[in-house]
């Protein structure tokens, strides 16, 4: 405030005024040069409404004086040391503050006080401080809806922002304290509140923005019309109505924008209402601030031109990002300012040019300090030289010689490297003391003739440039001389025409511009453009202001993985933005899927389309950053019943609403040969750092483009919480993660309390009990290989996170027991053997201790860690020793080897640790910290495991490390029996296998019960004795009214026997023969057992065994609907009182899909070869259906088509032959039934799915 008083005092043009009215402002005040204050509580009014007199006298005093200033938002004018007159600020009993010529009467207090200020910056400033006083009614009365505009509100209470009330020992940030009312446990649901601002010219106001922040939900109005609704529920809010949710953080702003069309000329109001999520709810909180914006100012030649960039580590200019006009170097905070043009707020740049004029001629003193580096020069000489990685140091340069009536050239170069920063330039010279450069002082440089100001409008799909002077005739061919780009992407340009004043370019756009985005606007410069006195526009780059509020609900932060395995089904999850429920798209909630062959489009008949549980789809109100919120959908769907080893390109969303194409292919039959990549801790606290992990993952996929997935062992973002580093981590790499399974461990960073990671992916949830979070304990095979996830929580677990833990040490024996892969990797995020900084932690060494044991007894061959931050590869390790004499084969590789490889690959990010030289490296036989970030390509074999490990950029690995396994399962363990050893006991007989190797001999035994009826992972391991063939377990806790399935295994160093199975109920039933899926039918057939002929004696599932029902018929028929293939399944029943169990089951070999116009009719044919084709096909009518109908007969040779003829369908049933004069392997024909045959453009309706006859 006192930096714009000083300059105010030491203006060299006279004033020709004392009352002013400019440009919307309207400022009436004494004048005096010898400013002083007197008077405690007049300083502390003066400062609250700083902002908005320093903006009315800035603008009435220079636009008076010939001089039109660009203010900067984010300028907050330092101190000089001046006094400020007390005769420009009046006060009341209460100690507010007015204009003394503002309000007559002094009135100021809470609303016209601030409106006699701030009416002065209602074209441009802060309207309503957050921490001004508001009238609030906190009595429980019901308002209806007469208070949210002109009203009598002088019964209200009066108080400071921020308002509400907290439980005892909190809310210590709270300026006024309200009332709940009598009773703590029946609390008010609702408190109102009022202010009032005054606009003395609405038009003038471009941009309304208001942060709200409230607990638990809140209404906001301007002048009576609802414009923001936070947590609270559609419909009318009544005074009674509670906000949908409780709030966890009562102190996050909620950031919205107002239609500036809503303002009135004088008072206007804003009113809001708070509600409570219940009556016994322990605190609520309110403030809000609401700031306008204005136009472009009067005068179009001053400002300077500022190109903003990110930076590189030598803090040099990097990637390009905006261009925009700064009236001045007066900077307190740059953070927002950088945040909006360079994208980030840290590793940014600017360079700002332009020409300065002085006053009077003589010797000018500079002075620069900021938050970092920075340099300038006058007339291309270097006057201020500091590129230093420093803060709030001040440079003063030598005097500087300079003419009145000349223009100096000007540049300025800045760069940020992170935390705070701010940036001052000064300047001292003839009858000037140390001031802020005034905005006058700076011209744009010279010959620049293109925009000074623009907007995207609010819809996103038009911008609005004001340029230097008025414009002659629009070129008609302008829109293609001009480029528009929203971040990277290219923005068709449709229209550019004259608006509606003469120096305004107005653009109509092709793709709609979301908010947040920065845009560019690029003039080629060759068609043509004129501006007044016949000037040709040079070319020019310019970045308007983003105004759109449009809302993109197409799918983002898109994650594809296996469910389980990977050769019949890939798993999805992806958000939607849910800003705006009301005008979201229809379907928004819909969680859909539809894959095709690779080479077909999504039109073809073999579409398949795959609907997610409703159950799984969240709409969900997340923290985007530390201070907003934002509402998203998350969804989740399955694509299941895939043919093995087939390429497919998929899509995700809803109908109207689709993603851009993926694409994957299934696993193969016998896959074993394959590479897969390991990253760890992208953990990235800003946009830059997730560029890095995506350009980590570029570098892995470059060296290994046929990775199969993409293994990650937690900490993917640094806060789980906030869905900004979420949408940074998987926006940056889409592209690539569209093609790529992600299969990612929780790390401490994101668990366990936050479910964000649950929402993001579509992992089982079926491992343990309580998880923390959802779905982050779980498997899938590849190939020849086992991988088990597992979740070691944050750092310092509390007991429920403790009995999770101990949860999954059981799963993974289970999981170990069940397989029968040969390689068994887990995968997890805290290391327990590393040399980082976490590596002498006692939760480590804890966690290794109870650890390695358990994967010793598993036989695990491979661990993928994370956490450290740094690189380490262990020697194999058993019994926390190294294991020496490892057999190596020819190639030196180890062969065969005892004990476990762990691994840790630093960091696919930017965030390192120091190798930590405290801690024993008796495990490593690798370790470095190279400062870069890492990756590691693993190349699988039937008989090897390969890890090569990459820097990012390097051509070759730098550690590479291959096991080779030739060892062979151990035989089936023999004579396995059950029987009831007492009333709730099992005693399960067995005896050893023959050795296969005296080398690798059976060390032990691995039961479980197939079916989880003892608990979900429950297991034994027995243990071998030498010289020992027969064995017994007895297992407690048995029913006898229960059939159990046990297995027991022989298990030797590394591998499980073939399972034995025995039942305790008896001699299962077999199960029935030789499935027949009708999916048009929707029926489901099979071939009885002997003995088991009737309908009645069988029950159907289509749940994939959940719950069954009767079968009445076979073929049974089913409801329609998708049922993946495995999912219909039909056995012989039981009988529980005769102690007989229910047969195995015959599983469906087919999806069933939901019948649509292509089930009309059914649709079968056979083709014949000897010296003609012979085609026989039968067609029967399934659904009703009046109109026409053809059957359509193509020939083709190989792919290409020969002949096509038609069959008018008369009858509901028809059997025929067709004939063709051709002989050959590679003929085929195809068979549809279609709805038309004619000339007719139109692609006609099939009515039947097609048959393929070769």
């Amino acid at each position: 405030m006192k930096a714009a008083i000083g300059f105010y005092e030491n203006l060299t043009r006279p004033l020709p005024c004392m009352d002013c009215t400019v440009a919307g402002l309207n400022v009436s005040f004494p004048i005096d040069y010898n400013f002083h204050m007197g008077g405690k509580e007049v300083k502390k009014r003066f400062m609250l409404g700083s902002r908005a007199l320093t903006a009315a006298m800035l603008t009435a005093s220079l636009l008076t004086a010939g001089y039109a200033p660009l203010l900067p938002a984010s300028a907050e004018p330092a101190d000089t040391g001046n006094t400020a007159a007390e005769e420009a600020i009046s006060t009341d009993a209460a100690g507010n503050a007015g204009t003394s010529g503002g309000t007559g009467d002094g009135a100021a207090a809470r609303g016209l006080g601030d409106a006699g200020l701030l009416s002065a910056a209602a074209a441009g400033g802060t309207l309503i401080a957050k921490d001004s006083t508001w009238s609030y009614l906190d009595d429980g009365s019901d308002q209806t809806t007469v208070w949210r505009n002109v009203y009598d509100d002088s019964l209200w209470k009066q108080g400071q922002a921020p308002l509400g009330y907290a439980s005892s020992g909190k809310g210590l940030d709270l300026k006024t304290r309200i009332s709940y009312g009598p009773d703590a446990s029946q609390k008010y649901a609702t408190t109102y509140y009022r202010n009032e601002f005054q606009v003395e010219d609405p038009a003038a106001v471009t941009r309304l923005a208001a942060t709200l922040v409230r607990d638990d939900g809140a209404v906001v109005y301007l002048n009576g019309q609802e414009v923001y609704r936070t947590n609270m529920p559609q419909g009318t809010i009544l005074y009674n109505t509670y906000a949908s949710s409780a709030v966890g953080d009562e102190r996050l702003d909620n950031n919205f924008t107002i239609d500036p069309a809503l303002l009135m000329q004088g008072v206007n109001v804003i009113a809001a209402e708070v509600h409570q999520d219940r009556g016994a709810s322990s605190d609520t909180y309110f403030s809000l601030e609401l700031n306008a914006s204005a136009g472009a100012a009067a005068s179009k030649e001053h400002g300077l031109l500022g190109q903003y960039y990110t930076n590189n580590d030598n803090f040099e200019f990097a990637d390009y990002k905006s261009t925009r006009i700064d009236s001045q170097i007066n900077f307190s905070n740059l953070d927002p300012v950088l945040q909006t043009w360079a994208g980030r707020a840290d590793d940014a740049n600017i360079r700002w040019t332009g020409r300065l004029a002085v006053p009077a001629s003589g010797d000018y003193t500079f002075y620069m300090i900021g938050d970092n580096g920075f340099r300038m020069w006058i007339d291309d000489k270097l006057v201020v030289d500091h590129w230093k990685n420093d803060w709030d140091v001040e440079q003063t340069s030598s005097p500087v010689t300079l003419q009145a009536g000349e223009m100096h050239s000007f540049k300025v170069e800045y760069f940020e490297d992170y935390g705070g920063s701010n940036l001052y330039l000064r300047w001292s010279g003839p009858g000037i003391e140390k001031q802020i450069v005034p905005a006058e002082a700076f011209y744009l440089p010279a010959g620049y003739n293109g925009p000074v100001f623009g907007t995207v409008d609010s819809g996103g799909l038009s911008i609005a440039l004001q340029l230097t002077g008025n414009l002659q005739t629009v070129p008609a061919e302008l829109a293609e001389h001009l480029t528009v780009k929203a971040g990277d992407k290219v923005i068709p340009v449709l229209q550019a025409v004259q608006g509606s004043s003469a120096d305004q370019l107005m653009l109509t756009l092709g793709t709609i511009i979301m908010p947040g985005q920065i845009v560019n606007v690029e003039y080629d410069g060759q068609a043509g453009l004129k501006l007044d006195g016949d000037t040709a526009a040079g070319s020019f780059i310019f970045s308007p202001d983003n105004h759109s509020e449009a809302v993109d609900y197409s799918p983002i932060a898109i994650a594809m993985s296996f469910l389980n395995e990977a050769k019949t089904n890939r798993s999805f999850a992806w958000y939607t933005s849910y800003e705006r429920p009301d005008s979201a798209p229809a379907g928004i909630m819909d969680s859909i899927v539809e894959v095709v062959p690779a080479d077909q489009g999504f039109d073809s008949p073999a579409k398949q389309r795959f609907t997610g549980d409703p159950a799984d789809t969240k709409a969900l109100n997340l923290k985007i950053t530390g201070s907003t919120t934002g509402a998203f959908i998350s969804h989740k769907a399955v694509a299941s019943g895939l043919a093995p080893g087939t390429a497919y390109k998929y899509r995700v969303g809803s109908d109207g609403n689709w993603s851009a194409e993926g694409s994957f292919t299934t696993e193969g039959e016998k896959e074993d040969t394959y590479s897969f990549l390991y990253m760890t801790d992208s953990q990235g606290a800003n946009t830059h750092d997730y560029e890095v992990w995506a350009d980590t993952l570029k570098n892995g996929l470059d060296d290994y483009p046929d990775a199969k997935f993409l293994v990650m062992t937690g900490d993917q973002v640094d806060a789980g919480s906030l869905e900004s580093q979420w949408l940074d981590y998987f926006g940056k790499p889409q592209n690539m993660l569209m093609k790529l399974p992600l299969m990612a461990a929780v790390g401490n960073h994101e668990g366990p309390y936050n479910d964000n990671y649950y929402y993001h992916f579509n992992y089982p949830n079926d491992s343990i009990d309580d998880p923390l979070p959802p779905g982050s304990v779980y498997s899938f095979d590849y190939g020849e290989a086992h991988i088990m996830v597992m979740n070691t929580m944050d750092m310092g677990w509390d007991e429920r996170q403790r009995n999770s833990f101990n949860q999954q040490i059981e799963w993974l024996k289970r999981e170990v027991a069940e397989t029968d892969k040969k390689w068994k990797v887990v995968a997890f995020h805290k290391a327990i053997y590393s040399l980082g900084g976490h590596a002498a932690e006692t939760e480590i060494k804890e966690l290794r201790e109870t650890l390695y044991p358990v994967f010793d007894e598993l036989g695990i061959d491979v661990v993928l860690q994370g956490h450290d931050h740094v690189y380490v590869r262990s020697n194999q390790m058993y019994g926390n020793k190294v294991v020496e004499n490892v057999v190596k084969d020819e190639n030196g590789n180890p062969l065969n080897p005892d004990g476990t490889l762990y691994m840790i690959n630093n960091s696919s990010g930017t965030k390192f640790y120091d190798v930590n030289k405290n801690v024993d490296p008796y495990f490593a036989a690798v370790y470095e910290q190279p400062k870069m970030p890492i990756y590691s390509g693993i190349l699988m074999t039937e008989d090897s495991f390969t890890i090569n490990s990459y820097k990012s950029g390097d051509t070759a690995p730098f550690d590479t490390y291959t096991i080779v396994r030739k060892d062979s399962k151990p035989k089936p363990v023999e004579k396995l029996s059950a029987a009831r050893a007492e009333e709730k006991a099992t005693l399960l007989t067995w005896e050893k296998p023959q050795d296969v190797s005296a080398d690798d001999a059976v060390r032990g035994f691995r039961i479980y019960e197939k079916n989880g009826k003892l608990g979900m992972n429950w297991n034994v391991y027995v243990p071998a004795v030498e010289g020992q063939s027969k064995y017994e377990l007895t297992v407690a806790g048995t029913n006898p009214a229960v059939d159990y399935e046990f297995i027991v295994k022989a298990v030797n160093k590394r591998d499980n026997s073939a399972e034995a199975a025995v039942f305790t109920g008896g001699e299962r039933p077999a199960a029935p023969t030789a499935p027949v899926v009708d999916d048009a039918r929707n029926t489901f057939g099979w071939t009885p057992v002997p003995g088991y002929t009737r309908a009645a004696d069988y029950e159907f599932s289509f749940d994939g065994g959940e719950k069954w029902q009767p079968a009445t018929a076979n073929p049974q028929p089913l409801p329609d609907g998708e049922y993946a293939a495995g999912k219909v399944q039909v056995r012989i029943k039981g009988d529980e009182t005769a102690g007989t169990p229910a047969g195995s089951a015959l599983l469906s070999d087919k999806p069933f899909t939901l019948n649509d116009h292509s089930d009309t009719y059914a649709l079968q044919g056979t083709l014949k070869r000897d010296n003609q084709l012979k085609v026989e096909v039968s067609v029967e009518k399934l659904a009703e259906y009046t109109g026409s109908a053809y059957v359509v007969f193509e020939l083709l040779d190989g792919d290409t088509p020969l002949l096509i003829s038609a069959v008018p369908l008369k009858s509901d049933t028809l059997t025929m032959s067709q004939y063709y004069n051709v002989k050959g392997a590679d003929y085929r024909v195809k068979v549809f039934v279609f709805d038309q045959f004619n000339s007719n453009l139109e692609v006609p309706e099939q009515l039947a799915k097609p048959a393929e006859l070769q």
